[in-house]
């Protein structure tokens, strides 16, 4: 089973938004990414890297 990687962490006065790629395995052997947003415990799946990365700023409180 693949993991979870960690893309990169977004700091702020709002704490700290970390985002993941998150591997999504096909029956037929085929993969894609979800990037999930970790934030004070809470989980959230966007479907493309800049979308998490923005939500990621936003919670965080800072423009990204």
């Amino acid at each position: 089973m693949a993991e979870d990687t960690m893309v990169t962490a977004v700091d702020g006065p709002n704490g700290k938004a970390e985002i993941f790629e998150v591997p999504q395995l096909f029956a037929g052997g085929g993969q894609r990414f979800e990037y999930e947003v970790r934030f004070k415990g809470v989980k959230e799946t966007y479907k493309s890297l800049g979308e998490a990365y923005i939500t990621a700023g936003e919670k965080a409180g800072v423009k990204t």
